[in-house]
């Protein structure tokens, strides 16, 4: 993949500018989303006409700034380079809680060198939040440096994620393991929301087994550079597992 990115401005600077038109593309799509054309494209997953607008502004605006370099997305496909490297792009994810007026879910766009996350940014338009991260550098959150704060309150609570991949009675299991070591659990049903509040400080970690790249290619380089001790392992068939846990 054309490696200029590190030469040109700011990764963080790029990262902002690039997300902006999808946000602001999200946000009105949002307003009608009553109107949206929709489809189920599996059991219990659904794609909506802005799933693919938003996907098509990111490719556009990845292809700008960065020329004709490898990209995957979860609604237009594509793949990594030869060498596991290029952009992964999630337009909404949480599309469920999208078109049902839900404000758990959000737009990804993540760097992947080499099969490795190293940078990426996190939209959470309903919470006008933007959330960037570049290798070796602090975190941002709407243009400011950010530190996560300790958990001020007490008590644990970690998200956890569902997928068609993994049985829900695994997914139940691990859940009753982790009430048993004191963590409060919820499910947002989507990756990217529940990661981002995570980095956020909002809740002390999430676990999913069977999520795409595109779910955690720029949530996974977000927690690492929060603070959190961020585990990504690859499962097979293009799904991965990730753990991102508070220390605190």
């Amino acid at each position: 993949m054309d490696r200029t990115i590190e030469a040109r401005a700011s990764v963080k600077l790029q990262l902002t500018e690039l997300i902006k038109p999808a946000v602001t593309l999200a946000q009105a799509y949002a307003v009608r989303r009553d109107e949206l054309v929709t489809r189920e494209k599996s059991a219990g997953q659904f794609v909506s006409e802005a799933d693919e607008a938003i996907e098509a502004s990111i490719r556009k605006a990845i292809a700008e700034r960065f020329g004709n370099v490898a990209i995957i997305g979860e609604e237009q496909g594509g793949s990594l380079d030869a060498d596991a490297s290029g952009w992964a792009i999630d337009p909404i994810d949480g599309t469920a809680n999208f078109l049902r007026g839900l404000p758990m879910w959000g737009i990804s766009v993540g760097l992947v060198e080499n099969g490795i996350s190293v940078a990426g940014v996190l939209a959470l338009p309903e919470s006008n939040l933007v959330i960037v991260a570049e290798q070796n550098a602090v975190l941002h959150v709407n243009g400011l440096p950010f530190v996560r704060p300790a958990n001020p309150l007490g008590g644990r609570v970690i998200a956890l994620g569902e997928n068609g991949f993994e049985s829900g009675e695994r997914t139940d299991d691990r859940a009753s393991k982790l009430r048993a070591q004191g963590y409060s659990v919820v499910r947002y049903r989507s990756a990217v929301f529940s990661l981002a509040s995570a980095a956020l400080g909002r809740l002390d970690g999430y676990v999913e087994h069977g999520c795409m790249i595109w779910d955690i290619a720029a949530a996974s380089a977000i927690c690492r550079n929060a603070g959190l001790k961020t585990n990504v392992m690859p499962l097979g068939d293009g799904r991965f597992s990730i753990e991102a846990i508070a220390s605190n």
